[in-house]
C-alpha cells in the first residue's frame, strides 16, 4: 500500500495517547489510528512494555498471524506507518504537530456504524462472542488488559458481531505457565462481569488444550 495516498475524512476518537480517523486509501474505507509520540517511556521495572503504539502493533501482530483477524474477533490489519508528516495531513494532524517526534500509526479494518456495548444494544444471544473472542485472543499470545465495554464494538449486519478493539495497553506472551493462565482467568472473569449471565468454566482449561493441540 502506498500510504501517502491516505486521505482522512474525519476524526471518530480522541485521547492523550491516539486519535483513530475514517480514512480512504485507493477508494476504500480504513481506520488509522495515530499515536501521539513524545519520545519512548520504556517499560516498567517487571517488564511491561508502556509504548501504546508498540503494545498495539505487537498484539496485531500475533492476532494476524494467528487467523484471530480472520475470524472477525477484531478488526482486521493492514499494517502500520512508522511515521506520519503532521504537515502532510494539515488540519487533520494538527494536533500532533508539537509532538516531539512525528507520531506513528495502524491501518485498520473500518467498522461500518460501529456501537459501543452498552444496555440499550446488550443482547444475551450475541453475546457469547465476546467470552468466544477473548478466548482467541488468549490463545493467540495477546493479553488485553483494558476490558471495558467501550473497547467491545457492536456491528450490525447478518450476522451481527462483536469486535474487540484498543490494544494499546495489551500485552503478548509465547508460553501459557501459571501467570499468563491467571490472567486469562481473570479477563474472561471481568468480560462476564459486564455482560450478564454467560456461564461457568475455567478458560485455562480451554486455552491449554487448544495451546497444546496445536
Amino acid at each position: 500500500m502506498d500510504f501517502s495516498k491516505i486521505h482522512i475524512i474525519r476524526q471518530i476518537t480522541c485521547s492523550d495517547a491516539s486519535s483513530i480517523f475514517e480514512v480512504d486509501l485507493d477508494g476504500q474505507k480504513y481506520a488509522l489510528k495515530v499515536f501521539h509520540d513524545n519520545g519512548d517511556p520504556g517499560f516498567t521495572e517487571n517488564g511491561r512494555d508502556l509504548n501504546r503504539f508498540r503494545c498495539e502493533f505487537n498484539a496485531y501482530k500475533k492476532l494476524l498471524t494467528s487467523d484471530v483477524c480472520a475470524r472477525g474477533y477484531v478488526p482486521k490489519f493492514y499494517g502500520c506507518i512508522n511515521r506520519m508528516d503532521p504537515a502532510a495531513f494539515h488540519p487533520a494532524l494538527q494536533h500532533f504537530a508539537q509532538d516531539k517526534l512525528q507520531p506513528r500509526a495502524i491501518l485498520l479494518e473500518y467498522l461500518e456504524n460501529a456501537k459501543s456495548l452498552n444496555c440499550v444494544n446488550y443482547a444475551d444471544a450475541l453475546y457469547p462472542q465476546a467470552i468466544e473472542g477473548m478466548k482467541e485472543i488468549h490463545i493467540a499470545g495477546v493479553h488485553h488488559r483494558d476490558i471495558y465495554p467501550k473497547n467491545l464494538l457492536l456491528i450490525r449486519g447478518n450476522p451481527d458481531r462483536l469486535v474487540w478493539i484498543d490494544f494499546d495497553v495489551a500485552t503478548t506472551f509465547t508460553d501459557f505457565g501459571p501467570e499468563q493462565l491467571t490472567r486469562c482467568d481473570h479477563e474472561i472473569a471481568l468480560v462476564k462481569g459486564f455482560g450478564g449471565s454467560i456461564g461457568n468454566g475455567s478458560v485455562s482449561r480451554y486455552v491449554r488444550s487448544v495451546w497444546l493441540a496445536g
